[in-house]
This record gives C-alpha cells, structure tokens and sequence, in this order.
C-alpha cells in the first residue's frame, strides 16, 4: 500500500508539473484550432490522471494513515492527534481532488451536449458532481470542528462548483451558446486546483520563511483569488464575443 501510494504521488507530481505549463496553450492559441482541441484533450486526460491519482491516495490515507505515514517516536496522545488530524486533512484533499475531477470532466462534457444536456444527466457524469455536496457539508463540518478556516472555505467553493453544475443540468432553459462560457469557466477552474497545489506545495516551502504561519493560508489561496478574479474579468468578454445571449421566445 505504501509502495502505491509512493509511486501515485510521483506520478501525481510528475503530471502536475506537466499540467502547469500545458494550461495555458489552450488559452493563447486561436479558440477552436486543431492545436487548441488537441492540446485541450491532453490537458484533459492528464488532468484525470492528477485528480484520479488524488482521489486513490487520499483514500488509502484514510484506510490505513499509519502504513502512509509512519510515526514510530510518536506518544499515544500525540499519536491520536496526528492520525485525527491526517485522517481529516486527507477528507479534506480527496474533497479537492473530486473537485478537480468534476470540473475538468463538465469542461469536456459541455462541449460533447452542447445545447442537448441529456448526456450530462447520466449517472456518469452526474454521479461525481452530486457525491460532491454531501462531502463538501462533511468537510465543512470538519474545518469548523478543528477551527480550520481553509477547509471551510474550500468546502464552501466545493459546494458552490457543484450546485451551479447541477443548475446548468437541470435548468429549464439556458441561453444559447452558454456551453462556451460553461467550458472556459470549468477549465479556469481546473488551473485554479493546478495552481493551488504547486502554491500551497512548492510556494508554502518557499515563502515559509518570509511569512508568519498565521499567513501561510495565503499560499492556498493565492490561485483562486486569482482565478476568480481572471473568469469575472474575462466572462463578460466572453459573452459578448460570442453572443451569449438571453433566448428569445
């Protein structure tokens, strides 16, 4: 199990770093350009791997932390509270990785609909996107418990991503071409988990001594504040570029 997981979180990492730079190709290069659809389906599958490979890690953690994370200098009580705490904070990736796998997976799926959302209604698909709310409610539940304002807020945007999917699904009507949007939000929000992890990662080594620990939370949230800022800037260009309007009856 160890060995597993020894070698998913090289591969995860190895992935990541790919995923890093191939982000933003789809973004630069002419919208609907062979090279942007080809280099799109790669960030796509890379991006399952990622997220799945997430996924599996942070369940093994969960079943068994101390084959993950051996702690043999450890007391009892210290022992207790680092198995509580591992156990939580693994809930809380797995919520994320699950969150990665959800957007990039809608990303894709919009693009396959378009305007006939039947497919996004399979199980499939759906499945993924509804397991979400419970266990971002779950989360959240933990974050307050353990005084952990990130794992709330994360629950919080977690909650967000899959209510306003489940919106889009079932929504009696949506505007016309409001696929296009769906896509670039969902792939926006895709880099945003890439970008998180390198931050919180590799950035919270590097600013680990810059910053007072009560300022580390910046690191997790650097990407998304970003990220956020970048769909809100960028939707309404968007929208008027290609005529996402409300339908008319």
């Amino acid at each position: 199990m160890s060995a597993l997981h020894s070698f998913l979180l090289y591969l995860h990492i190895a992935l990541g770093s790919i995923a890093l730079l191939l982000f933003w190709l789809p973004v630069i290069v002419k919208k609907g350009s062979k090279l942007h659809n080809n280099a799109g389906q790669v960030f796509y599958y890379i991006m399952l791997l990622v997220s799945g490979s997430g996924m599996v890690m942070s369940g093994l953690t969960i079943y068994d932390p101390l084959t993950i994370y051996p702690m043999p200098n450890l007391s009892g009580i210290e022992l207790q509270r680092f198995l509580g705490w591992r156990v939580v904070f693994s809930q809380f990736l797995l919520l994320l990785s699950l969150l990665t796998w959800v957007s990039v997976r809608h990303a894709i799926g919009v693009l396959l609909a378009k305007a006939n959302r039947n497919l996004l209604k399979r199980l499939s698909f759906l499945g993924p996107v509804l397991l979400m709310l419970p266990l971002s409610l779950f989360v959240a539940w933990q974050g307050h418990k353990f005084n952990q304002t990130l794992l709330m807020i994360f629950a919080g945007v977690s909650f967000y991503a899959a209510a306003s999917i489940c919106v889009y699904v079932f929504k009696a009507e949506i505007k016309p071409r409001q696929w296009i949007i769906e896509h670039f939000t969902s792939m926006v929000g895709t880099g945003i988990a890439v970008y998180t992890a390198f931050f919180a990662a590799g950035g919270r080594r590097l600013v680990s001594g810059l910053l007072p620990e009560q300022w580390m939370m910046l690191t997790w949230l650097a990407a998304p504040v970003i990220g956020v800022s970048a769909i809100i800037f960028l939707k309404g260009y968007f929208q008027r570029k290609y005529k996402v309007t409300v339908s008319q009856k």
